[in-house]
């Protein structure tokens, strides 16, 4: 019925990091893609880019796609849900990114009892290294999960949620990037100002939060015991973790993932009220 695996509205940088993961990894090929911005001249680029087929409207990639991501700001998702609403079918599946939009509100959008699952991910999706949360609506069938896990394995690892802690998503990984760039630009300054060349120090200070994150995962051990590990009695790290502790660094981080969750639930309920 639908020629199209997957179609895409809004080829912006999340969308199109996407897209160019799925071709790249082998999880879809081109012919099984469809996209639409309502940017033509961001459209016909990525189309060169990608080798894709576009769609003449969001309706129209609606009608040639079993599965519809929709990759588009808060702000103009009831004008993409206005559109295509209206024609889905209970045989597709609505695969949202829209930072703060609920299920319940894309689902007063929708004329059929369909499949809708949320997702929250983060902008290293664009190097394959994302942290995803998916939560979804009672219509989803074990195969539409399968699926939409497959294209987000696409670019990072994967975790299942109820809807209710994607606020807290959003506070931790969606925006935890953003801190952690922070303290990479942090470590780096803290490297010039004891003589290191600025662009040795930056590429010392991101390969150590790279290397310590895959430490941690690959281990599995806690992040105190591999702290410890590097922590020896009267040494220099122990002196610099007394400096970090009492500056309160590990309070503030926790307030700055509470402050943020905070904030993403008001968005929602501002939205969610219209």
């Amino acid at each position: 019925m639908y020629n199209k695996e997957l179609g895409i509205i809004g080829i912006g940088k999340i969308g199109s990091g996407l897209l160019k993961r799925l071709l790249s990894t082998d999880t879809l090929n081109k012919n099984e893609i469809i996209i639409f911005d309502i940017d033509e001249n961001k459209r016909n680029i990525r189309s060169k880019e990608f080798n894709v087929e576009i769609a003449e409207s969001n309706a129209d990639l609606v009608r040639s796609s079993k599965y519809v991501l929709i990759a588009v700001i808060p702000q103009v998702i009831d004008t993409v849900l206005l559109e295509i609403g209206p024609i889905i079918t209970e045989q597709q599946t609505i695969i949202s990114i829209a930072a703060g939009i609920s299920l319940t509100h894309i689902t007063k959008f929708i004329n059929n009892p369909i499949g809708l699952i949320r997702i929250m991910t983060n902008t290293p999706a664009l190097i394959g290294a994302a942290a995803t949360a998916i939560a979804y609506n009672n219509n989803i069938k074990d195969y539409q999960k399968d699926f939409v896990k497959k294209l987000f394995n696409a670019v990072g690892i994967v975790v299942e949620l109820d809807e209710i802690h994607l606020d807290a998503v959003t506070g931790l990984s969606g925006s935890g990037p953003a801190y952690i760039f922070i303290i990479i630009e942090a470590l780096a300054d803290g490297g010039v100002k004891m003589g290191l060349p600025r662009a040795v120090s930056l590429k010392l200070a991101a390969q150590t939060v790279l290397g310590s994150a895959k430490l941690l995962l690959k281990t599995g051990k806690h992040p105190g015991e591999l702290k410890d590990m590097v922590a020896t009695p009267g040494g220099t790290t122990i002196t610099a973790i007394h400096e970090i502790e009492s500056a309160k660094l590990r309070a503030t981080m926790i307030r700055a993932v509470e402050s943020a969750t905070i904030k993403s639930k008001s968005l929602n309920s501002a939205k969610n009220k219209n």
